[in-house]
């Protein structure tokens, strides 16, 4: 089991975003948990694929047909297989 953070993940000790060739040097650098891929099963040649997206605030797990809402402690205790984020814009403060 790994944990990993939904809101405000900080990469900028690891990302450079300043100097000749960067991008902008006021670009962010904390990311937010956008979905999840969780595999079921006990090996990669068997088990079943789900997944968690993040939709305007709302948690949702997606399971072949069915589609429910699911609250955040929901995602935070799964087993991730994948994690996306996506990129904070201007200066990572804010929770958008």
């Amino acid at each position: 089991r790994i944990h990993f953070p939904i809101n405000a993940l900080d990469l900028s000790k690891f990302v450079l975003n300043s100097g000749p060739g960067t991008r902008r040097s006021n670009s962010s650098s904390v990311y937010d948990l956008a979905a999840v891929i969780v595999h079921h099963g006990s090996g990669t040649s068997n088990g079943h694929y789900t997944s968690y997206a993040n939709h305007n605030g709302v948690w949702m797990h997606f399971n072949d047909s069915s589609v429910k809402e699911v609250t955040e402690e929901v995602v935070r205790d799964c087993k991730p297989y994948i994690l996306f984020y996506t990129k904070r814009e201007g200066d990572g403060n804010d929770s958008s």
